[in-house]
């Protein structure tokens, strides 16, 4: 731009007088509404901090409040340094000219790509011993940034957020007339620069333009989707947050030129249950690095083109090569247990060797993945093929579990957002155990559901009557069978392992009636433990039994069922574990497609199996007759209450001896 238009542009405030006949060709432009709010902002920020532009020198960073002031702030230096100056984020590697007494400008909002980090730095040491200055301007400046010119400031300023009175100075620049018009505070903190360009009409007032800025920016937040969260907006999953952070530390110092990919973690497995959030922590790690993120998953690759074998191995390597031109990035891939172990399904092993063989070749970046961080999610790691999880592969195994209740509180509070303010979310994470992250969210949308039905705001019972599943609660009479039920695996719990009981509760869900909550406690695989897991397995059908006379078919059902897992760990025992007592011939562990089969055929293993069931039953039948009263007492808390913590069962069965 020429000195003339910088001149034209200085007087544009004030009325401007042109011939009729001049063509519009020769208006002059507008006053840029963005422009008049960075650069009042800039020296505000001075003037507080007592800075005279005169002695400003060397190097400088200036923290912006969002990406979008970057390049309004950049520009509005070049008017107060009044000083010619270098943009470099856009140019070509070599063409930075180096002048003393200039100012050479970075700025950086994340949205393009930059120079290798190791030429910025070069620029900027080169730029600082040879007299030139040089300003940084970014809204993550640790992060984006060349690493030497953090190093180096001499100086940094944080804008904050434009105020009412900014926006009054800003409105009677650009329209020429007053305002006595004050925005609240929350207001002004979101009037960005395309909001102030966005309420700029010609001929407008003062009072119509912040007016204008007020409506987009209630508008936009009416609208908004909630912003992505980061790994400090997700409790509940600590291993896996811990392994983030390092990670985006790492990636920090790689983009920076201080690690070698070869010494950064290159992925992990995340292991859990549906609905504990490793989709959502996928997202987040994406954010907290400030990376993209690339998703995939077997069932997204089937799916393209016609599903056939090519078709597949063909969309699984356009992932990897979208990752690889978005480096550094973030890859999620989904369901990993979809890629099953190629010696479990003989049927189309042919099938599993090649898709299984071509995800191991991207793993192991044969063809380069410098940069690309692979992130895996699976419900059941077993599942998944061993050779993926090898060293140098996913090799890092990452528990995601259930919340618990502190963890649940803050789940909760997240989703709840500014409803229940102040309300202590205590009890309703308490009902709530045994929920998931997705939970959460359900239960606080049905929750505003509840009171927008009647027209006011969200209270503490609507939230637990989501959580309880009111209307869909079963009759006394089944609560009660549940109550009994999962009283008797707590009471046996306590009884075989102090201390490891979390929490026992009869909040239905789509699952079950109820559920009994243990940590899990390693131990050699004895006749001992063998018996205790079995008797554990039991004590809800023993307790029904003991308790109202007759068992009812809730400890029925698939494999996952109490008598499913028993006789699974009954029958492996004899088979596989290497416990039973003859013969002493390994059979293999045994799953839920073959295992019946097996029973059915083997009419003397179908007895062993038998016997040692029968066995723990009895004896869990005595014990539980034994201890009547603590038994009968966890039935009436647990239909109180709902839920009782751990603590709180061991304290009844102190209390009731």
């Amino acid at each position: 731009m020429s000195a003339d238009h910088d001149a034209v542009d200085d007087d544009l405030s004030g009325d401007n007088e042109l011939p009729e006949d001049e063509p519009d060709l020769w208006l002059p432009r507008a006053v840029d509404p963005a422009q008049v709010a960075a650069r009042l902002a800039v020296q505000r920020a001075l003037t507080e901090q007592g800075i005279s532009v005169e002695a400003l020198a060397g190097a400088i960073i200036i923290e912006v409040p969002s990406p979008d002031w970057v390049s309004p702030v950049s520009m509005a230096w070049r008017d107060i340094a009044k000083v010619p100056s270098k943009r470099t984020s856009t140019s070509r590697a070599g063409d930075i000219e180096v002048r003393p007494g200039a100012w050479m400008v970075v700025d950086a909002d994340g949205s393009r790509s930059r120079h290798r980090p190791k030429y910025e730095n070069e620029q900027i040491a080169e730029s600082l011993w040879q007299g030139q200055s040089v300003l940084g301007v970014s809204h993550a400046p640790d992060r984006l940034l060349p690493t030497d010119l953090i190093r180096a400031a001499d100086l940094r300023i944080s804008l904050p957020p434009l105020n009412a009175e900014d926006l009054k100075s800003v409105a009677h620049s650009v329209t020429s007339n007053a305002t006595d018009l004050v925005l609240a505070p929350e207001v002004c903190a979101a009037v960005s620069p395309v909001v102030l360009r966005l309420a700029r009409r010609q001929g407008q007032s003062a009072d119509d333009f912040l007016r204008r800025a007020e409506a987009i920016v209630a508008r936009a937040a009416s609208g908004a989707p909630r912003p992505a969260p980061s790994l400090d907006d997700l409790p509940g999953m600590d291993a896996a947050i811990a392994w983030g952070r390092d990670l985006a530390r790492d990636l920090d110092a790689y983009g920076a030129g201080w690690l070698s990919w070869a010494d950064i973690d290159r992925g992990c497995l995340l292991a859990g249950p549906p609905g504990t959030g490793k989709t959502t922590f996928a997202r987040a790690l994406a954010v907290t690095c400030g990376v993209p993120l690339v998703v995939g998953s077997y069932s997204m690759w089937q799916a393209s083109r016609e599903g056939h074998l090519g078709d597949l191995l063909k969309a699984m390597a356009a992932t990897f090569d979208e990752a690889r031109k978005a480096a550094p990035a973030i890859l999620f891939i989904d369901e990993l247990d979809s890629f099953y172990s190629r010696t479990a399904d003989s049927r189309h092993r042919d099938w599993w060797a090649s898709v299984v063989g071509a995800l191991l070749e991207h793993l192991d970046g044969v063809g380069g993945r410098e940069g690309v961080v692979v992130v895996g999610a699976t419900n059941h790691p077993e599942m998944v093929d061993p050779a993926i999880t090898r060293s140098g592969r996913l090799d890092r195994i990452i528990a995601v579990p259930l919340p618990d209740q502190r963890a649940l509180a803050a789940i909760l509070r997240v989703h709840i957002g500014t409803d229940l303010a102040g309300v202590d979310l205590t009890q309703a994470a308490l009902l709530a155990l045994g929920g998931t992250g997705a939970d959460c969210e359900r239960w606080a949308r049905g929750a505003r559901r509840r009171a927008r039905k009647d027209g006011r705001p969200m209270t503490l019972d609507d939230l637990l009557a989501e959580i309880r599943g009111a209307g869909q609660m079963s009759p006394t009479g089944a609560r009660r069978i549940a109550a009994v039920h999962e009283a008797g695996h707590a009471l046996v719990q306590v009884l075989e392992q102090p201390g490891a009981l979390q929490h026992v509760s009869i909040r239905e869900d789509d699952q079950s009636g109820g559920h009994t909550a243990v940590a899990t406690q390693s131990g050699d695989v004895t006749e001992a433990w063998l018996g205790m897991h079995l008797r554990r397995l039991l004590a809800g059908r023993a307790a029904e039994e003991v308790v109202l006379g007759h068992a009812t078919g809730g400890s029925g059902g698939p494999i996952h069922s109490d008598l499913g897992r028993a006789t699974w760990l009954a029958a492996n025992a004899e088979t596989a574990m290497g416990i039973s007592a003859r013969p002493l011939l390994w059979l293999g562990l045994w799953d839920e497609r073959n295992l019946a089969t097996l029973l059915v055929n083997r009419s003397d293993l179908a007895q062993r199996v038998e016997e040692r069931l029968n066995a723990a039953y009895e004896e869990v039948c005595r014990r539980l007759q034994e201890h009547r009263p603590a038994l009968d007492a966890l039935v009436a808390g647990l239909l109180e209450r709902e839920v009782l913590t751990g603590a709180e069962v061991e304290a009844i069965m102190q209390e009731s001896r």
